[in-house]
């Protein structure tokens, strides 16, 4: 185990006053050889964030080809990054190397004195245990290991600094990595550079100026503190090291017995005026082997380095289903030469619903596209013929881009980005559209059943377990709907003892998101002609409980105190006080631990059910990924792909379908299937969960309703996919149909089998759809 210690100015890295703005990870990896680019990002975001990025993630990757002619046939995870000690050519490479620096003998004293401090430091180590490796350095077995591996280690790692200290044409390549993955656009950004990485972003950071927005920069394993690389780096940069202008925070992460980084702090070298100290954090422990200690996956992987990273990010884009501009099987296309062209079809962006244009909207879209691909494309020898352009599609433009050109086009005409006449809808191979939230209101016939059974979720109090609730946004203080606010009291179950208030925050969003879904709404967002967004049982009240960490993460614990809580305010009174809950959260199922359905979460929401609550939850979002297959990696469907508690037999598992076309485009590609581990049909129904609208959360604590009016629709809501915005929709449904047919009220059982016998057959696989697409108007009718 190891145990982070931070310096004193820490708190700040961990707990910014501002919500995250950064929009992309810019990476740079460290020595050596390498898999091929799109292996390496795809094992960094799955450190970092436990899922592939797609396109908010980049990897500057300045592998020296010329040196490593063939890419690394491994995984970085399988041995850590420090494939220097499995070179018995270290040593020639070093050799080399210093042979094509531009001064040898500057290099070769550079080297010397180096080499010296890291072998004195590692003989250290093994000798008196402190204060890299620790105790267990002590042993025979360490001080008969740690000479040979760091000496290996070592040749190859100099071998690669060399070249960027003394070589001025392979430095300026290594620099040029970073500044092509930065000059596309899609910031502002977060800067992770590990080991040698981290002087070449650096030096990147510095030649781009004030210009670039760095939200933060995370170094990680990183040389920058050593004698040897500052006495370089100060003849560039002058005495005093500088922090890169556009950099708004640095953190440094340094594990002990990584000696790459043996100096651990980077504070005392590297400062700014204005700008606020860098934050060392050293990790304490003992990694065995000691080339471990080096591995980027484990830095990245560490939780203090997630949060770290999570609080400088736009949240909701970094959702593992969040809206893209280029699908993930085109960025992962892009993971190539930077000059290699692959095919693109780019769908226009269609205004004729949304803006004066009328018809003319794609043909104004179609206009700009090409414009563009003229002035940025089509240059010298590259012809229209030579990128395959086919602009005769109606609603597309085929044509084969570069990485950056790709980069480029999202950024400067995508919505996503915030164009204010955009173009470009989507970059992918199929066509993908968005809906909001007005729209699947009538997918599941809510709005009917809103206007002709007022049918709103009156006198219906709904438990939403999820990251809290942001309590000011203005969705749920419409006296419309209701006088006192849709919130009806929060929770915090996140901190140890009992349940406490709520902060009335939601840093990470989901829960406001889901929440927004089922109670509340606004009225022509955005002003005059704007639209209605109404959830699914306006007039309900919600009681949010905080049970998942800012960083979307909890424990069962944290779920089950909340249960308890509500299972004891509906026994302290004569009517249930919470007539349903929402838990749009999950993880995997255990059967080595319990049975199917009866783990330790599943056993508390089954008291609840009878109690005479209803429980919704959400299937899961693992119905499709990455399987390996002879070293190629392809994207494959699951069943049997329904976790906890999703499979409790008593409650209500909703899948996500299409939201406007859902017999067209059936079930989600993302959405979990069936059967259950022992054989049951889950998930029970579907729900709209691609692409919903519902309210974007704020962490300011100064925000209030009023400060609100008159914001735009992009200001207040934003667009998330997931079976985690299907159960809301279902809970909505479900609170409206209580709140007319109100004798169901502590009967889930009864209530669920008229949901499951009123539903539209999608004409899918039972284990994908269950029942189908519920219909709210039909359950009125026919009870």
């Amino acid at each position: 185990m190891t145990a982070p210690k931070k310096a004193a100015a820490a708190g700040s890295a961990s707990a910014p006053t501002t919500r995250g703005q950064a929009r992309t990870v810019i990476y740079c990896h460290g020595i050596s050889n390498m898999p091929p680019e799109g292996v390496l990002r795809s094992e960094w975001d799955r450190a970092l964030f436990g899922a592939d990025q797609g396109e908010r993630t980049r990897m500057a990757y300045w592998v020296d080809r010329e040196r490593y002619p063939e890419t690394a046939g491994f995984s970085t995870r399988a041995i850590g990054d420090d494939r220097a000690t499995l070179q018995p050519e270290a040593e020639g490479l070093l050799a080399a190397s210093i042979q094509d620096s531009d001064s040898p003998e500057a290099s070769q004293a550079f080297v010397d004195a180096l080499t010296a401090q890291l072998d004195a430091a590692a003989q250290t180590a093994a000798q008196r245990g402190a204060p890299m490796g620790g105790p267990a350095t002590l042993s025979v077995e360490a001080k008969g290991l740690w000479s040979p591996v760091t000496a290996m280690f070592t040749k190859a790692f100099m071998a690669d600094v060399n070249d960027f200290l003394f070589n001025k044409t392979k430095r300026e390549r290594m620099v040029q990595t970073v500044k092509d993955r930065i000059s596309t656009g899609g910031g502002p950004f977060v800067v992770v550079g590990h080991s040698q990485g981290s002087m070449v972003t650096y030096q990147a950071l510095m030649e781009l100026g004030a210009a670039l927005e760095v939200d933060l920069y995370v170094t990680i394993g990183s040389p920058l503190g050593l004698p040897q690389v500052t006495d370089v780096l100060q003849k560039w940069h002058g005495k005093k090291l500088p922090i890169p202008a556009g950099v708004r925070r640095w953190v440094n992460i340094a594990q002990d017995g990584d000696i790459v980084c043996l100096d651990q702090s980077l504070a005392d070298e590297y400062s700014a005026a204005g700008k606020p100290k860098i934050v060392d954090e050293r990790v304490m422990g003992v990694v065995w082997p000691p080339s471990k200690a080096h591995s980027a996956s484990r830095y990245l992987s560490r939780q203090s380095t997630q949060e770290t990273v999570m609080t400088a990010l736009d949240r909701s884009r970094f959702q593992p289903v969040s809206p893209m501009t280029v699908a993930r099987s085109l960025a992962d296309a892009l993971d190539v030469e930077a000059t290699a062209r692959v095919p693109v079809l780019i769908e226009l962006a269609d205004r004729s619903a949304a803006g004066p244009e009328g018809g003319d909207s794609l043909l104004k879209a179609r206009e700009s596209v090409l414009e563009w691909i003229q002035a940025h494309v089509l240059q010298g020898p590259i012809t229209a013929e030579t990128v395959f352009l086919e602009d005769q599609l109606d609603r597309y433009v085929a044509v084969n881009l570069t990485r950056a050109e790709v980069e480029t086009l999202a950024g400067a005409m995508s919505r996503q980005y915030g164009a204010t006449s955009p173009a470009v809808y989507r970059m992918f191979s199929n066509s993908r559209k968005k809906a909001l939230m007005h729209d699947s209101i009538h997918t599941v016939q809510a709005r009917t059943a809103q206007l002709g059974y007022n049918a709103c979720g009156q006198g219906i109090t709904w438990a939403v377990l999820d990251t809290g609730i942001d309590r000011q946004h203005p969705h749920f203080h419409n006296a419309t709907f209701a006088p006192d606010g849709t919130i009806a009291a929060e929770w915090d179950c996140t901190a140890r003892g009992p349940v406490q208030k709520g902060s009335g925050n939601d840093a990470n969003g989901h829960g406001t998101h889901v929440a927004g879904i089922i109670a509340g709404g606004l009225l022509s967002v955005g002003g005059e002609g704007g639209p209605d967004l109404l959830a699914m049982a306006p007039r309900a009240r919600i009681v949010s409980y905080k049970v998942l960490a800012d960083n979307g993460g909890g424990y069962d614990a944290w779920i089950i105190k909340a249960i308890d809580h509500i299972w004891k305010q509906n026994q302290e009174g004569r009517r249930l006080a919470i007539q349903g809950v929402n838990l749009s959260l999950g993880g995997p199922f255990d059967p080595a631990s319990f049975g199917c359905g009866d783990s330790p979460l599943c056993a508390s929401l089954l008291r609840l059910v009878r109690q005479g609550v209803l429980v919704v939850l959400a299937a899961g979002n693992e119905g499709s990924g990455d399987i390996v297959v002879d070293g190629f990696s392809a994207t494959r469907s699951f069943d049997l792909s329904i976790g906890d508690p999703a499979n409790l037999d008593e409650a209500i598992a909703v899948g996500s379908v299409h939201p406007t076309l859902p017999h067209r485009y059936g079930t989600s590609y993302f959405s979990s299937r069936g059967p259950t581990a022992d054989g049951r049909l889950k998930p029970d129904v579907v729900g709209p969960g691609e692409k919903i609208l519902s309210c974007r959360s704020s962490s300011d604590p100064k925000r209030t309703p009023s400060r609100d009016k008159g914001k735009s629709l992009d200001e207040l809501y934003v667009a998330l996919s997931g079976t985690s915005m299907a159960a809301p929709h279902i809970s909505g449904l479900l609170a409206s149909f209580l709140s007319v047919r109100t004798e169901f009220i502590g009967y889930p059982d009864r209530v669920k089998r008229i949901l499951l016998e009123h539903c539209t057959d999608l004409q899918r696989d039972r284990y994908h759809q269950g029942a189908g697409l519920p219909n709210l108007s039909k359950m009125l009718l026919e009870t």
